[in-house]
């Protein structure tokens, strides 16, 4: 099973894939630049959006009534379609300068999971927030240093969060009002493996995880076994989203950027010409479908 580079990005930290069923596109967030992309397959055209950012990015999911909500280091934010305004949502991290938003996705019930992570990589100051239609963040987890990949299984009652420093995904049964209970590790990661990242849940119920410095992607039963992995061209995949048609392609983002001493070394020339499809955007055909993620009610 090969992935294919569809798009030479070169992001320095490619992120949060979501597919618009009817754009027929990927969204995609480069984390550092910062930058917001839209991605038609059927032409391979990317698109820039020219908007005011934050320093750092996290995510970007859909409204059901129409718009994005972003998280980044300013809190959450809500964009409109057509991405020519920006406007405040809440903040719950106002009085971390440390902290940024990281990975987040809407549950089946239209409920925001947003997690946090330390910009600096070293300290468990990661929180992990839902958010429902009152607009009032709720603290459901905490303890970690970078929380990643919130996926929902497809009757949306388990909640997988990674805590990629800690190279554990967690599982977590979902209550109605937003908070979760019976955490319980879901599966540990070798650190030859490389950090776990972003994820995704298929129709089957089965996460996909992908290994940041591990040049795979893992495929887990909703018991926690190891069902495939595919090895991946780039180094660092990131996030994965399904899309297409048929939601029978997996889009995998990637990094080019590398933290050492604490600092972000963003790639030079010499570093792409010696890996070309570094910070790219791959697709290949798992034989599964996904799901369509849903919206924030809010």
């Amino acid at each position: 099973m090969t992935l294919r580079c569809v798009l030479q990005a070169r992001s320095a930290l490619g992120e949060g894939a979501l597919w618009s069923a009817s754009e027929r596109c990927l969204y995609w967030i480069d984390q550092m630049r910062p930058e917001i992309h839209r991605f038609d397959p059927s032409t391979g055209r990317d698109t820039k959006f020219d908007i005011a950012l934050p320093e750092q990015l996290g995510a970007l999911v859909p409204r059901a009534g129409g718009g994005f909500l972003l998280a980044g280091s300013d809190g959450i934010s809500v964009i409109d379609a057509g991405f020519s305004r920006r406007a405040p949502l809440v903040n719950p991290i106002a009085d971390r300068p440390r902290a940024s938003f990281n990975d987040a996705k809407v549950n089946r019930d239209g409920r925001l999971f947003a997690g946090t992570t330390d910009r600096l990589e070293s300290d468990k100051i990661g929180q992990l927030f839902s958010l429902g239609d009152d607009k009032q963040p709720r603290l459901v987890a905490d303890g970690f240093i970078c929380s990643n990949g919130p996926s929902f299984s497809p009757d949306g009652r388990r909640l997988y969060h990674t805590r990629s420093h800690d190279r554990e995904i967690w599982v977590y049964e979902v209550v109605d009002d937003g908070t979760l209970r019976h955490g319980e590790v879901f599966a540990r990661i070798a650190a030859d493996e490389g950090i776990p990242d972003g994820s995704t849940v298929d129709a089957e119920g089965h996460l996909w995880s992908t290994h940041w410095d591990g040049a795979r992607i893992t495929r887990y039963r909703p018991d926690g076994s190891v069902e495939r992995v595919v090895q991946t061209p780039c180094r660092t995949p990131t996030s994965c989203a399904f899309g297409g048609d048929d939601l029978g392609t997996l889009y995998v983002t990637s990094a080019s950027i590398t933290m050492i001493d604490g600092q972000w070394i963003f790639m030079d020339e010499a570093g792409f010409a010696a890996a070309p499809t570094a910070g790219g955007l791959f697709a290949f055909e798992p034989g599964v479908k996904g799901l369509q993620e849903p919206g924030f009610h809010g």
